[in-house]
């Protein structure tokens, strides 16, 4: 008996399947189709990723990393701006013109750069008894005095050089050192001193003034550097007069034959235009000794001399006296 086969006859070009012929089911058309819909998200993500990935490195080529120095304190930004200017203003790092910056503001930013910020702060000095205020950008005491021409070394001040200015301001007092001459009668003192007034400095010099003595310059003045202080001793009171007679004599004669007419002669126990002894000077009132006063106090004392002896001029001047 005839029974057909499974297999299917060959069909000849453009034929149509006959009603008991069955076509063969292919398996893997159900992964073609899911791979049909996998690709459109695939290449979604991908061109996510690849964005993603194309801006990361876009941005770390654009972005500049810059270390801020802002009044002393440092910190590190990344910055995308084209300037300092930019910089600053993306850090929030305010300014103005009386402020430093460096570099300027206009300089294009580079990586690796450091800026430097310095807020100005008023300084308000007050030197020797003068007060002024100025505006500096220097962080501590040592460094704005050094921005305003002043040496540190040569002042006295009321706080460390180190010191920390804040940006809200602050107060200095300062002394200035100078080197001063004081010529107080046959005395010469070279010193270096703080005072704000003459009077100080004689004061720092141990110098004690008597009530009839008179200093040049004045007391209440300001000494500056190489001032010369001269001081005169008062005279002692001239309580017992002088004669007529004696007044006329020749005084200047005797003083050129006694000692060349030098006022601060010292030789051989001897002083002055006349060649006192101490002992001769004590007794007619001398204060000190005879080349600690001028000219007109010797010659007074000379003449009180002279007339406590009667006139005998060869007991006080036996090789001179004559001149008189």
């Amino acid at each position: 008996m005839y029974s057909p086969t499974l297999e299917s006859p060959a069909r000849e070009p453009g034929s149509q399947l006959s009603g008991w012929e069955h076509p063969v089911e292919k398996p893997a058309e159900a992964p073609s189709r899911l791979r049909a819909l996998v690709r459109p998200w695939l290449a979604v993500l991908c061109a996510a990723a690849l964005g993603a990935s194309v801006g990361v490195v876009t941005g770390l080529g654009l972005a500049s990393e810059v270390t801020l120095d802002v009044d002393g304190k440092l910190t590190t930004h990344r910055s995308f701006a084209a300037d300092v200017r930019g910089a600053l203003e993306g850090a929030g790092v305010p300014y103005d013109q009386r402020d430093m910056v460096s570099p300027k503001p206009s300089t294009e930013v580079d990586d690796g750069m450091t800026i430097v910020v310095r807020h100005a702060r008023p300084l308000t000095l007050n030197l020797d008894g003068t007060s002024s205020t100025h505006l500096t950008t220097a962080l501590n005491v040592q460094d704005a005095l050094e921005e305003l021409k002043m040496n540190p070394n040569k002042l006295q001040l009321s706080t460390t050089r180190l010191r920390q200015i804040p940006v809200e301001g602050f107060k200095l007092n300062a002394r200035s050192e100078r080197k001063v001459t004081i010529v107080a009668g046959s005395m010469r003192i070279r010193t270096t001193t703080t005072g704000r007034t003459v009077e100080e400095v004689l004061e720092q010099s141990n110098i004690d003034l008597g009530e009839s003595d008179t200093v040049s310059p004045g007391l209440s003045t300001f000494p500056p550097e190489d001032t010369v202080i001269r001081v005169k001793p008062g005279l002692p009171p001239h309580t017992i007069p002088i004669s007529a007679d004696v007044a006329a004599l020749n005084w200047p004669a005797l003083a050129k034959c006694e000692s060349g007419s030098d006022l601060k002669l010292a030789s051989g126990g001897r002083f002055g235009l006349y060649r006192f002894t101490v002992k001769a000077w004590r007794v007619v009132g001398g204060e000190k000794r005879p080349i600690d006063w001028p000219e007109s106090e010797q010659t007074y004392r000379a003449q009180l001399l002279y007339q406590r002896l009667a006139g005998d001029w060869q007991r006080a001047w036996p090789k001179c006296g004559s001149h008189l």
